[in-house]
């Protein structure tokens, strides 16, 4: 799969964005780029989006609550601008806390007043977050800000109807809870909209469909060759990621990285020490009782449902899974391609069910 990044600004530079309709009031944003990624004909790739879309707001806390926070100074926002209404206001927001104890969480916008957002933190807390702490607003990507239809032919195929469909992208299920789930919905695009292959629903249109991100989708072109253009800012933050686990079973997190370089399993902060308690992959007693394990897929390997490569850490290095065991060590592997994903399998974990923080911290990557 070829790659191509190219960054517009150099380090240092500031644009300054009105926010339309939603504030009065400017945004200082990272600098932004483009990244093209080509999807295989037959095949899955496996792909996420390695740029943010433009930041609408940038701020410090003046004050916060359980679930509301309030931004210092006066942004003058539009109240309930930065909540989604079909057919008004396709943007679904979130912030991106940027400093302090929570950088590098996001959380979903349901509410907002002309200086207060409310934010949705599917069981987390915002123990630690404090005044003074800066933050990000920033809308979601969606099936059409991503996939246009401008793109049909060049990025994905149009579809004649649902029983033939050209281009699909399958959701991963992250709710799901044990591993190998069945995707959580599919998607083809068809007379000018994205549409779900559901009996019943083809007829709705699901361009704003949310595309969270720290997770990925799969492509699945049946004889095209797709090539997509994702330009966007580029994230100088943080990446917070919940990796859940369980007493009981086994578990797969689909993760990815919003930022377009290559990170290796050394760079990426999976493993950080044997005293840990917090490691995201823990080390395995041998190769063949693996605790915890992260597949990767290869996007220039054609093929759906193709294999991955497994890894996993012993004896104090990155291993490749390989029959009889391997001694190499493979730390210094790429895992993360710009605009893929992995999955990260949780084996039983004594202490579940929990949440363990993933937070990895980007290298310099501006020129």
């Amino acid at each position: 799969m070829k790659r191509t990044t190219k960054l517009f600004a150099a380090l240092g530079a500031l644009a300054v964005l009105p926010l339309a309709a939603v504030a009065q009031a400017s945004a200082t944003t990272d600098p932004v780029g483009f990244v093209t990624i080509t999807t295989l004909s037959n095949s899955d790739t496996i792909f996420a989006t390695p740029l943010a879309q433009p930041e609408v707001f940038r701020g410090s806390i003046s004050t916060l609550s359980s679930t509301t926070l309030t931004a210092s100074g006066t942004p003058g926002w539009t109240p309930g601008g930065f909540v989604y209404a079909a057919g008004s206001q396709s943007n679904t927001y979130y912030v991106r806390f940027r400093t302090g104890t929570k950088a590098g969480c996001f959380y979903t916008v349901t509410a907002n007043t002309a200086n207060t957002l409310t934010i949705n933190l599917a069981g987390d807390l915002l123990t630690g977050a404090a005044a003074g702490d800066q933050f990000a607003v920033i809308p979601y990507w969606t099936l059409g800000t991503v996939f246009p239809a401008s793109a049909v032919g060049t990025a994905f195929q149009n579809s004649t109807n649902a029983a033939v469909r050209q281009t699909e992208i399958l959701l991963p299920n992250v709710n799901a809870v044990g591993i190998n789930p069945a995707v959580a919905n599919t998607y083809y695009f068809s007379n000018l909209h994205w549409r779900i292959f559901v009996s019943g629903q083809s007829g709705l249109v699901l361009d704003d469909t949310v595309l969270p991100p720290d997770s990925y989708v799969i492509i699945r072109n049946k004889g095209f060759t797709g090539v997509i253009t994702v330009m966007g800012g580029v994230v100088t933050t943080p990446q917070t990621t919940p990796v859940n686990s369980y007493a009981s079973n086994k578990q797969d997190n689909f993760i990815a990285l919003s930022y377009p370089v290559p990170v290796s399993l050394n760079n990426s902060g999976l493993f950080t020490s044997a005293a840990s308690s917090t490691n995201i992959v823990r080390s395995s007693a041998n190769a063949a009782l693996r605790i915890d394990e992260v597949y990767v897929y290869d996007n220039t390997v054609p093929g759906i449902n193709k294999p991955s490569t497994t890894y996993y850490y012993l004896n104090g290095a990155w291993r490749k899974f390989v029959t009889g065991g391997s001694v190499v060590d493979s730390g210094n592997d790429i895992i993360f391609q710009p605009g893929s994903g992995v999955i990260i399998r949780r084996g039983l974990d004594a202490s579940g069910p929990r949440s363990v923080n993933w937070t990895f911290t980007p290298p310099n990557i501006l020129p």
